[in-house]
């Protein structure tokens, strides 16, 4: 009997990719917990098989009763960081699944966090330090759970996030961390990650995976991108930390504190595991060979 995976954010990149790849795996029942079955991509995932729910994470009745009968779930929490509570709202929120979690019986939590950046590097970051609370408190209820981190997605270059097109018809990537080398990873194919570690719940749980396709540096990135997508020239931008932070824009002080992290800490990051959960783990060359049209499309739609 196919058991029922109740998968949170379906209709975004993460747990879009999970429910992706469980619903090609006739072991499993795809459950989409959302604020709106009308969505298009809800319709969508129904059409292909799955179960539309509406839950709330500000209705907890809701969460239990999105969760009955599942026999596991891939959480994640989203931070609204027009919020200036966001992080204090994410953590209720993360709480909120993991109660209505452990009274629905879910066998096995797999919960989509980040490193606890104020505990092990003494300084604060909002982005990172509400998944980590709410991992600790997962742990402290006692749910069966798997810990999975995902590092930049290389599908964030589709929407351009941080790239921008200067005079000189050049392309900036504007994550502050010259100099550093990072993890990056496909959320697309993480989904077939997660789906192992789905059908093989005893040898995961209690374990955490922290996912990469590989660890480079923006400069790298940028000659990547440059090679598959010339004439056009990828460079990455000059701007230190600080300077990032006081963009003028919401937010930018948490990210800054993210690049931070990302220049200064050990992110938990291991691209041999992940690629014995899912050896076809694509590196970031192989991932924009495989989305040059659709990356080529998103720049001369948006630039």
């Amino acid at each position: 009997m196919a058991k029922v995976i109740a998968v949170f954010g379906a209709t975004g990149l993460q747990g879009g990719g999970v429910a992706n790849a469980l619903l090609e795996d006739s072991d499993f029942k795809v459950r989409v917990v959302t604020r709106s079955a009308s969505s298009d991509k809800a319709k969508a995932l129904q059409e292909r098989g799955a179960e539309v729910v509406e839950a709330s994470f500000d209705d907890p009745g809701s969460l239990e009763r999105a969760l009955q009968g599942a026999h596991g779930t891939f959480v994640m929490t989203q931070y609204a960081i027009e919020r200036p509570d966001f992080y204090q709202l994410e953590i209720k929120q993360g709480k909120a699944v993991a109660d209505a979690a452990k009274a629905a019986g879910v066998q096995h939590v797999v919960f989509s966090s980040l490193d606890a950046v104020q505990k092990t590097m003494g300084f604060p970051c909002l982005l990172y330090d509400s998944k980590a609370h709410v991992e600790e408190y997962m742990k402290s209820i006692g749910l069966p759970v798997t810990i999975v981190k995902y590092p930049l997605y290389y599908e964030s270059y589709l929407s351009l996030r941080l790239v921008k097109k200067l005079k000189d018809e050049t392309y900036k990537i504007g994550y502050a961390i010259e100099g550093a080398a990072i993890h990056g990873v496909s959320v697309t194919d993480m989904g077939f990650a997660l789906r192992e570690i789905f059908k093989n719940k005893d040898e995961w749980l209690g374990r955490t995976v922290g996912f990469s396709g590989d660890k480079l540096t923006i400069q790298q990135h940028a000659d990547i991108l440059s090679k598959h997508l010339a004439p056009n020239l990828f460079k990455p931008t000059k701007m230190t930390v600080d300077e990032f932070s006081n963009l003028p824009f919401q937010g930018a002080k948490h990210f800054g504190d993210m690049f931070k992290f990302w220049r200064l800490g050990n992110p938990d990051h291991d691209a041999e595991l992940t690629r014995q959960l899912y050896p076809g783990t694509r590196s970031f060359d192989q991932w924009v060979q495989d989305n040059k049209g659709a990356l080529l499309s998103a720049m001369a739609n948006k630039m």
